[in-house]
């Protein structure tokens, strides 16, 4: 039966496939065996239900199976027969070569019936397992378009095989495809070539979408309507770059199609008019649409809907309604995509009232709103700060028998977070849960983020457990949140939980993560916690970066601990970590403490902090004022004033000015060593510089003069604290008061005593230290 629906011509190609294989010569010996004569064979191939299959002592053709199967469905064109032999089992019982070639037999006979659904199975199965096992599939793909004696293959099969490389994503194999087949005289459908084009453009593949399109255009098939739509579709809207639009290319494709006078659609048009919009010429956009109507041209809502949605995008919100009334006027009704445009627009710009006329003109016109129209009117509101009337705008809707979505919770919730109003969020946020609906994993982040900002590390937990029951991952910011915060309240053992949760989900902390923790560890004087921590980072391959160090650094120099924080510094240097700016300010400033050192030790550490300050001169860096204070401080401390002296001047001529922390460092030092003048002198320096001396500086010349004797010098200056509106702090007060005593000015110092006690709430009731000199104790 099969063999009579087929045409002469294809079953006389496959009786050729056949012998040239030799399958025939295989069958007369056997037959001749067994059926004594090969007449008797030939008539029961071609009239039995089944080929002949000898006995299985005469099994020497290792494929006769496969074309056995090859025969009965060239006469019964039947897919059962044909499915008997998978592709993989034929491979590992007949080899390679037998099982393309019977394959591609059975494909043929069945493309010359027209069966494309068994073409397309055989050939998916073949392609799909040779793909898995490596072959070459351009060669597979030559074999099996090929037919006996260079005859024509089928169109159909071709036409398949596009399909499955296609649906493979193998682009590259689908073009080798359509000029193999041109190579042979043939010519693809026009169907498969828009097809390949069309996935191509999707797949942004730029240069062989055009290598096809030239091919079509030089050699066949013809590019049709469709083809055309395609590539301006790409170029106006796919086209890979900034701003997606390569409006060149579109133009050349609109003015090809012109010249060959085919008939353009609305939709062409459309996607021409769309990108002229998206490369910001809507102006130009509107002249075409223009004078396409007064050419009686074919048009829609589409093509308005691009322009309109053009001005929008421009800010030419007048131009925008403009538009939209033309449309109306030249008969194309707007539709729901129109009022939607209008909407979204107007609602960007903050007007709202216009807005809320488009939702009514849409129900005037028997369309009905959609949630995303009313989403664009509560996002305008939100932006314009009303969130509050949005949300009495979203509750009437709700009321009013609307159906508000999740959509619509999540822009209000955003929009409280973000005004810092929390409350306003969770009422929102249980309104919603008992609704049935859930925040998305954006919203929760924002929660969070708000309630840590708030200062609130309660609800920012919990809302993240509420992200992990909705089995939503909370990303690695999200958690420095939290983990800051936990850390602002104290709660540093949370925070270290918290990372260790955060690795057990698979969020991996960061160098920042880390860092905060540090930060405070430190500030808590828990140096040997943050190192602890430094060593679980280093497990976990993540090393630490130069400011957390720094931090570490500086933790160990604010405990005193020296040999550690050199260490550390060392442990830096050979791990050819470049130290900055601040790691040689934390060790300047360690080698220049005042310590229980003895005065050789302390001049020692004091060269060692300016050998390293010169360093980083070298190195090119720019001392601030904290380097230049720090190395001033330890100059004044073993008394080397002209060194100090010297930097303060080398300070401003780098154009770094000193800070009163600076001033007092030498102030204190000159009034020391009893250098009143040099101390004066900075004195009015500090006052030329428009530096405000603060209540540290006044005591040290109080402190001096008291020493020396001279209480009109120290009472002047003590009055004049007041006059610069700085207040006299109790060290002023004990300075002042232990000065009168030293002159035996009793009387002045019970009055400074008195007023001392009144100014600072004091009581009277004195310690025994106290008793035995009042003024030593608090000094």
């Amino acid at each position: 039966m099969g063999l009579g629906l087929l045409p002469r011509k294809s079953f006389s190609l496959l009786f050729k496939d056949l012998h040239e294989l030799g399958f025939f010569k295989e069958q007369r010996s056997l037959c001749r065996k067994y059926y004594h004569g090969a007449s008797s064979s030939l008539p029961l191939l071609y009239d039995s239900d089944k080929a002949v299959i000898p006995t299985r002592n005469s099994l020497n053709w290792k494929g006769r199976k496969v074309y056995s199967v090859v025969v009965t469905v060239c006469k019964s064109l039947s897919w059962e027969v044909a499915k008997e032999i998978p592709f993989e089992k034929s491979l590992k019982n007949y080899g390679l070569y037998h099982s393309i070639n019977g394959y591609r037999m059975m494909i043929h006979t069945f493309a010359f019936a027209g069966m494309d659904l068994e073409v397309y199975t055989l050939l998916k199965q073949m392609i799909f397992y040779l793909q898995n096992a490596g072959v070459d599939l351009l060669k597979v793909m030559h074999l099996v378009l090929r037919s006996s004696n260079n005859t024509t293959p089928s169109t159909l099969v071709a036409d398949e095989l596009i399909k499955i490389f296609i649906a493979n994503k193998l682009f590259d194999h689908a073009i080798d495809v359509v000029n193999h087949v041109k190579k042979i005289g043939l010519e693809p459908s026009i169907y498969s070539c828009n097809y390949l084009l069309n996935c191509l453009a999707v797949a942004n593949q730029g240069e062989n979408l055009a290598r096809l399109f030239e091919t079509m255009n030089n050699f066949g098939p013809s590019p049709d309507v469709m083809t055309y739509t395609i590539m301006m579709n790409f170029y106006c809207e796919n086209y890979p770059g900034t701003q997606n639009v390569s409006i060149k290319d579109a133009y050349k494709i609109l003015k090809e199609m012109r010249e060959k006078e085919i008939s353009l659609s609305a939709a062409t048009y459309s996607v021409w008019l769309l990108g002229l919009c998206r490369i910001g010429c809507p102006d130009v956009a509107l002249k075409f649409i223009r004078r396409l109507r007064y050419e009686n041209q074919s048009l829609n809502s589409y093509c308005y809907n691009a322009i309109i949605h053009g001005f929008f995008a421009e800010g030419e919100v007048s131009k925008a309604i403009s538009v939209f009334e033309e449309m109306s006027s030249s008969g194309i009704t707007p539709d729901i995509y129109s009022y939607s445009i209008l909407v979204s627009g107007f609602s960007k710009f903050g007007i709202i009232d216009e807005g809320l006329c488009s939702i009514q003109g849409m129900q005037d016109n028997n369309i009905k709103p959609t949630p995303i129209n009313y989403n664009s009117i509560l996002q305008g509101l939100c932006a314009a700060g009303a969130a509050k009337i949005a949300k009495d705008c979203f509750h009437y809707l709700k009321n009013s028998g609307y159906t508000v979505g999740q959509t619509a919770y999540n822009i209000l919730i955003g929009e409280f977070c973000a005004q810092g109003d929390l409350s306003s969020a969770d009422e929102l946020l249980e309104e919603m849960i008992s609704s049935d609906l859930a925040p998305d994993a954006s919203t929760c982040l924002k929660l969070i983020r708000a309630s840590c900002d708030m200062g609130s590390v309660d609800k920012s937990l919990k809302y993240r457990i509420m992200m992990v029951q909705k089995g939503y991952l909370s990303d690695t910011i999200t958690c420095n949140f939290i983990v800051k915060q936990c850390c602002t309240d104290g709660r540093v053992m949370e925070a270290l939980h918290l990372i260790d949760e955060m690795v057990d989900r698979g969020i991996i902390p960061n160098l920042f993560t880390y860092d905060v923790i540090v930060q405070q560890l430190c500030k808590d004087i828990n140096t040997k916690k943050a190192l602890e921590l430094i060593t679980v980072m280093l497990k976990r391959d993540m090393f630490p970066n130069v400011t957390i160090l720094n931090t570490l650094l500086d933790g160990f120099v604010k405990e005193s601990h020296f040999n550690k924080a050199s260490m550390l510094y060392m442990g830096m240097l050979k791990l050819e970590m470049t130290p900055n700016i601040i790691t040689y300010t934390i060790l300047i400033d360690m080698l220049c403490k005042r310590g229980k050192v003895k005065k050789a030790a302390r001049q020692i550490k004091v060269m060692q902090a300016h050998k390293l300050f010169m360093k980083i001169i070298r190195e090119g860096m720019s001392p601030d004022n904290i380097y230049y204070t720090s190395m001033i401080s330890g100059f004044c401390e073993i008394k080397d004033m002209s060194m100090a002296c010297a930097l303060l001047l080398d300070m401003q001529k780098r154009e770094v000015w000193p800070t009163v922390v600076t001033f007092t460092c030498l102030i204190d030092a000159f009034c020391k060593l009893d250098q009143m003048d040099e101390a004066r002198r900075l004195f009015r320096m500090m006052v030329t510089q428009n530096i405000s001396p603060d209540v540290y500086i006044y005591n040290c010349f109080i402190h001096k003069y008291s020493k020396l004797h001279r209480m009109d010098e120290a009472q002047r200056l003590f009055d004049g604290i007041r006059e610069t509106n700085i207040s006299p702090d109790l060290v002023t007060y004990r300075i002042m008061i232990k000065g009168y005593k030293m002159v035996r000015n009793y009387d002045l110092a019970y009055d400074m005593t008195d007023e001392m006690h009144r100014v600072f709430n004091i009581p009277h009731t004195l310690s025994k230290k106290e008793k035995k000199d009042p003024d030593d104790a608090l000094l």
